[in-house]
């Protein structure tokens, strides 16, 4: 119950001790007095009893998730906040604290109020009751509590029990909001098989939210021992082998002070002297009892971010299963967690024996030269660019956790060519670039940091940063930058100029790579990858005004029957940009086959309408006639050589 109620109570309570008061002038009063107080008591007793149930029901949410407070030092960011309100404001505000919070009526994004949800033939309610957030959905444990010592006693077609959970933990507010569910095994916590997306405000199946082979099985979800790595402050899985259950604990829910600082125990106690806290200030040297990154090197400070912005190999399971990681800000990753590197196989040995028991596991994260393509592992591909392994480069270069908007974390002048010509003095960048001063061509990041990376349903930055090569292209299949905008030229047109501007190597091209464009190579023959970027480029506005838009939506249009769902969503969404008329199209990327079907020969229908006002391109690299007519006999001879392979990005 609310405040309101319990100022109902006393204002009751208050009438009918002033008409008692006032009862001697006749027996109504004294009746409707007593009646008055009578009802205030029992609207006391009402409220008493709802504060006892929703303290009942808050301790059983706090039992049923993972518990913050864990021993080696670990405070809390609160004990941060006196001492350093502004940085703790700035924090605050970033998306690093709300990776993981619990559920609550100001953390919660999606739609709860009498929700249905239907996918691969189940069915799912959502509720909202007061403050806290239920789902209804089949026990997802029924298998494990039922069954029996003779397993075949088990009927496959036997129903599991419909259950209602409260939802404990969400991760994310950013892009998407995944939500978690309780288990009976201590405090494990469950995916909810939708995720609310967030610039859509609508909920979608979280396994469409996933560049993953549709017919792939489900792969669990388990928050204890997947997100926990870098949605959590100290995270401890803490599975216990006697009881079958986990026992999580972390320092903190979210991204936290103490993920950047340390544990901060000691400092705190050395600091609760004001002699201390002035004789600190004093000295140049900075307080030894924490860390502050920008007093470190740029190696060291950048394996902070590293920790969770990598991908690493976990050592010792049973140790981390306990104890989590034991990388502290200021120490070695590659002492505890090395970050995985298929650049440098040779000098990671452990890697062998893993890579034998999973051979996909680099291909669903990297690239064929070792550069990562998925994304939240920039640390990855910062770590193979030579402006760090020759120069000063860290992420604290381009990026600040306090001086910074909440998107993408870039301090103050680095979200333009700044953030580069700190380091890289250029008088001239017009002579560098070939491009125009202040157009996209000329933004340092978008030839050297272009978008070859994948999640989140969409293209992002890669942190490797190198030049444009065709050869590169060629040989791993990673998209060059000058491709990724100029969308309707083929590779043999950037090789041109490539060679005649920067003094490249020539490489030899096939037929279709001298002459078709490279966007269409990738978005017509590459792997579901490939073609996630390709149509996503497709709606990037520099793309869009190098290129001209008009031309494309004839080759998203079949994307929107992709077998892959984030293909389907990003080439939707790219098509909504190139083809404005295409917002009226009834689809749903994670919808009914036959629906996308539709969609895309409508889709075909509206762009062929709208040619009346001309195309903006024509031409063989584009594959269209300049009468606007396709040459379909090389699209359909394109599509036969697809790549196909099964795919699960790992993100």
């Amino acid at each position: 119950m609310n405040p309101e109620w319990l100022l109902l109570c006393i204002s009751v309570c208050t009438a009918g001790f002033w008409l008692l008061k006032s009862s001697s002038r006749g027996r109504i009063r004294w009746i409707l007095a007593s009646a008055l107080l009578t009802i205030g008591v029992l609207l006391a007793a009402l409220w008493g009893n709802q504060i006892r149930r929703k303290t009942h029901a808050d301790e059983a949410l706090l039992k049923s998730v993972p518990r913050e407070g864990r021993p080696d030092g670990y405070v809390s960011s609160d004990k941060c906040q006196s001492c350093h309100p502004d940085q703790y404001a700035s924090w605050h505000g970033t998306f690093h604290r709300t990776m993981t919070q619990l559920a609550a009526p100001d953390t919660v994004l999606g739609q709860f109020d009498n929700v249905t949800l239907q996918t691969r033939g189940k069915m799912y309610r959502l509720e909202r009751r007061g403050t806290e957030f239920w789902a209804e959905l089949e026990d997802p444990e029924w298998m494990s509590k039922s069954q029996p010592s003779n397993t075949a006693q088990i009927s496959t077609s036997a129903a599991a029990p419909r259950v209602w959970r409260r939802v404990g933990l969400l991760t994310g507010s950013h892009h998407m909001q995944v939500y978690w569910i309780p288990s009976q095994n201590g405090n494990m916590q469950m995916v909810f098989p939708f995720a609310w997306l967030i610039e859509d405000q609508r909920w979608a199946p979280f396994q469409d939210t996933f560049l993953r082979d549709p017919d792939a099985a489900p792969s669990p979800h388990i928050w204890n021992v997947n997100c926990i790595n870098c949605h959590s402050t100290g995270g401890q899985p803490r599975p216990s082998h006697q009881t079958r259950t986990l026992e999580t604990r972390v320092g903190e829910l979210g991204i936290a002070c103490e993920a950047c600082h340390g544990p901060a125990h000691a400092h705190v106690t050395e600091n609760q002297s004001p002699w201390n806290r002035y004789g600190i200030h004093w000295r140049s040297k900075g307080d030894e009892t924490i860390v502050n990154p920008e007093r470190h090197q740029a190696d060291v400070s950048s394996q902070i971010c590293g920790q969770c912005h990598s991908i690493r190999w976990i050592p010792d399971k049973n140790d981390w299963h306990q104890n989590g990681f034991r990388y502290r800000p200021g120490g070695q990753l590659a002492k505890t967690e090395p970050v995985v590197r298929p650049t440098q196989l040779e000098s990671q040995p452990w890697l062998t024996a893993p890579l034998k028991q999973n051979p996909t596991f680099l291909e669903d994260r990297f690239w064929p030269d070792g550069m990562v393509r998925v994304s939240g592992r920039e640390y990855n591909g910062l770590i193979e660019s030579p402006c760090h392994q020759k120069g000063e480069l860290s992420c604290l270069s381009c990026h600040s956790m306090h001086q910074s908007k909440p998107n993408d974390q870039l301090a103050h002048g680095m979200d333009r060519n700044q953030a580069c010509l700190q380091c890289h003095r250029m008088t001239n960048i017009e002579s560098h670039t070939r491009h125009r001063a202040g157009s996209s061509g000329s933004e340092c990041y978008n030839c050297h940091m272009p978008h070859t990376t994948y999640g989140l349903l969409k293209a992002i930055r890669s942190h490797h940063i190198d030049s444009p090569s065709v050869k590169t292209n060629v040989v791993t299949g990673r998209p060059n930058a000058c491709n990724l905008c100029h969308l309707d030229k083929s590779l043999g047109w950037t090789a041109k100029y490539l060679t005649e501007w920067y003094g490249q190597n020539s490489v030899t091209l096939n037929s279709d790579e001298e002459s078709v464009s490279a966007a269409l190579l990738s978005l017509l023959k590459g792997d579901a990858g490939q073609r996630a970027l390709a149509a996503w480029s497709m709606g990037w506005e520099p793309a869009q005004e190098a290129s001209g838009k008009k031309w494309i939506a004839p080759f998203l249009a079949p994307l929107l029957e992709d077998p892959y769902s984030a293909v389907r969503y990003i080439a939707y969404r790219s098509l909504r940009k190139a083809l404005p008329e295409s917002k009226e199209l009834d689809f749903d990327f994670a919808g009914p086959r036959e629906q996308q079907a539709r969609a895309h020969e409508r889709a075909i229908q509206i762009w062929k309408n709208a040619q009346s006002v001309g195309l903006d391109r024509t031409g063989t690299n584009i594959l269209i006639e300049a009468t606007g007519a396709l040459q379909q006999d090389v699209i359909d001879r394109l599509l036969k050589q697809r790549n196909n392979r099964s795919m699960d990005l790992q993100e």
